[in-house]
């Protein structure tokens, strides 16, 4: 019976996060929000159903273990051997200056060493979830600006793990000197590595028994032990238990067996991580936040200002683009879900008072919240704050090209070099600009004449000669420059030619309306391709499956540039596929069609469907005349409606009772 008070209270969590979580979701707002917003709701602070929280806490803790596995599995040695210098230089940059540039101020203001480097760590970290999900919403995170956001992400993640070791041996030894608290961590680190040897060691090949069992309920509880039991076997050293777990998913990370194990822990991690942030908002104190809301929101700007501005630093000295550096910096201006775990451990060791615990929950919560809104004015926002500061931060030669009737190709990726590569062959004139110097070395090396620096910004565009071009091609994967360089190119030159390459549909519209020419959507093409490549297999002559492509794009590009039907776009696609079928059907040796022309047979008069090609011995007769003679063993390539093509084959069947249609075509 003594189960039945946290059944209850688990009850409660689920009934009121469910349609909080559900009414933010519909308004675009991070599910975490909902979890915090449901712990405020409920806790002893809010509405008071739930006032037990040791009973929350207990299973919030799994929660962090879980959420602490996952991200060892999702790490792996690999990936954190080969972490760019987005990651290693762009998060260490970040994360140092943060910590310590909050350190100082902290210790300035009279807190001690243990209060001033844990504020510095909380602060320091921003929202994974949050950021990486923005990303991935708005196809971004192959964007410069992706790139750099998720390599100082990752090194955040990863800096958790040491901040853990770090807060654990200033908490535990309180009041001991800085030589101690150095001895203590390096006998953490030194039993770290021990740990570590013996799970990388011994955790591969328990699992490789397991496997051999063929038995899901076997690997699964044996995922959970390897988790917890490693997580308890830390805590036994007198590391965290979330240390344990990251050690034990980074062990998994390079078997075979890690993206299953994924799989697996997801939903028990979801489950018990959405318990730990409804117990973290059960610990917000409402009246508190009533009470000293100047300060909470004062320190919530100071927390954006600052972490936008360290990123902006961080971005200039990794030769970003001011606006590129700018972006970044108010996407992650946030305070992290990790920062919770830390906040929470400052709690447990007494290193915080309640006004510094309360005012941090507060600034967390607020800062998440308002990210999606940052987010999506960043871009923006970024170009205001150039202008603002009198310069755009370009970069990159202003030494304006003598050249004219050329083609200016914005990025050297994929796209840029093979376009570069061909226009160098047939002799046309071209320049190429990128922000990536590598890319800019390996286009001067292939004879093309390469310039650094960030088209969205005019200056540097216009030292390009825009004004005499004949054609402007963007094939770069950041929506936001793109938007301002086929916006810069049109106002600079009305008569040029403008050709951009974007990932989706939903971007085309605003392309046009900016000033392009002709924009090519990815995902339209890739659409192209699979059911060109279907055609294909089913043996569909290539020049007739051309033809079908140039149908669709014809009429799909036309949908695309008429903003009034932008709204119903892939109806309208999956329309001209529907109304307009091909098929085939196979001419038996008893078939009366056998020996009859075109003409004789009036297929399109009597059914409506027309004969487009014949195939016949490996090869297609397209657009065959009125007299061309059918003959037995010939493949009929038919074209019309679903409802034509049932008439003509019904009218084919009549006199070829053995003849058959697509898919079963009879063969010698």
């Amino acid at each position: 019976m003594e189960n039945i008070p946290l059944l209850r209270d688990i009850v409660i969590l689920m009934a009121v996060s469910v349609p909080i979580s559900f009414l933010l979701t519909r308004l675009g707002l991070p599910i975490i929000i909902g979890f915090l917003l449901t712990g405020v709701i409920i806790g002893p602070y809010g509405a008071a159903l739930v006032t037990e929280l040791h009973r929350v806490e207990t299973l919030a803790q799994i929660g962090v273990v879980l959420l602490l596995f996952t991200i060892g599995l999702e790490f792996s040695i690999t990936r954190l051997l080969n972490i760019r210098k987005e990651g290693i230089m762009g998060g260490g940059l970040q994360v140092g200056l943060t910590v310590l540039i909050v350190f100082g101020i902290s210790f300035l203001f009279g807190q001690p060493f243990s209060v001033a480097i844990l504020l510095g760590f909380v602060i320091s970290l921003s929202s994974t979830a949050i950021v990486l999900k923005l990303l991935v919403d708005r196809g971004e995170v192959n964007s410069p600006h992706g790139n750099l956001s998720v390599g100082v992400l990752i090194f955040q993640d990863l800096a958790v793990v040491l901040m853990v070791m770090v807060i654990q041996s200033i908490g535990v030894n309180e009041g001991a000197s800085a030589l101690d608290i150095t001895k203590k961590l390096a006998v953490s680190f030194a039993a770290f590595a021990v740990i570590v040897v013996a799970v990388i060691w011994l955790i591969p090949r328990i699992f490789d028994q397991v496997v051999k069992l063929r038995n899901r309920e076997v690997f699964i509880l044996t995922i959970v032990l390897v988790c917890l039991g490693t997580a308890w076997l830390t805590s036994l050293f007198g590391l965290s238990l979330a240390l344990g777990a990251f050690i034990a998913g980074l062990a998994i990370s390079e078997s075979e067996y890690s993206n299953q194990i994924v799989a697996d822990v997801i939903p028990f991690r979801d489950t018990f991580s959405s318990l730990f942030f409804i117990s973290i908002g059960m610990l917000l104190d409402l009246s508190y936040f009533t009470a000293e809301w100047p300060t909470i929101a004062l320190l919530v700007a100071g927390i954006i200002i600052l972490k936008a501005l360290v990123l902006v630093g961080v971005g200039q000295i990794l030769r970003y683009p001011l606006r590129l550096s700018l972006v970044v910096g108010f996407n992650l201006a946030q305070i992290g879900e990790f920062s919770f775990i830390l906040i929470k451990m400052g709690e447990e060791y007494s290193l915080f008072n309640q006004a510094i615990y309360q005012s941090l929950l507060a600034s967390s919560i607020i800062t998440m919240a308002l990210t999606p809104f940052i987010y999506q004015r960043s871009s923006k926002l970024a170009y205001d704050v150039g202008k603002l500061l009198g310069k755009d931060g370009a970069r990159g030669s202003h030494r304006k090209t003598q050249l004219s009737n050329h083609v200016v190709i914005i990025g050297y990726g994929l796209n840029g070099q093979n376009l570069a590569k061909v226009l160098k062959e047939t002799g046309i004139p071209h320049l190429i600009m990128d922000t990536n110097m590598e890319r800019i070395k390996s286009a001067k090396a292939n004879g093309h004449s390469a310039y650094y620096g960030d088209a969205s910004h005019p200056e540097v565009f216009r030292s390009m000669a825009i004004e005499k071009a004949k054609m402007v091609v963007t094939a770069i994967s950041d929506p936001i420059s793109t938007r301002l360089i086929v916006k810069n190119a049109r106002d600079m030159n009305p008569a040029v030619s403008i050709l951009v390459r974007t990932r989706y549909i939903r971007e085309v519209e605003e392309l046009y309306r900016l000033g392009a020419n002709q924009v090519i959507p990815e995902e339209f093409e890739t659409s192209v391709e699979i059911f060109a490549r279907v055609l294909k297999d089913y043996r569909i002559p290539s020049n007739i499956i051309q033809n079908q492509i140039d149908l669709i794009r014809q009429e799909g590009y036309a949908m695309l540039r008429n903003p009034s039907v932008m709204g119903d776009k892939l109806s309208r696609l999956s329309s001209i596929l529907e109304k307009t079928v091909m098929d085939t059907y196979f001419v038996e040796r008893e078939c009366s069609v056998a020996g009859m022309t075109l003409k004789g047979l009036d297929l399109r008069k009597n059914t409506g469907a027309t004969i487009i090609a014949i195939a016949r011995s490996g090869h297609a007769k397209t657009n065959p005349e009125p007299d061309y003679r059918i003959e037995a063993g010939d493949i009929l390539v038919l074209l019309g409606s679903h409802a034509q093509l049932n008439e003509a084959f019904k009218l084919l069947k009549a006199v070829c009772p053995l003849g058959e249609s697509s898919g079963e075509l009879k063969r010698d």
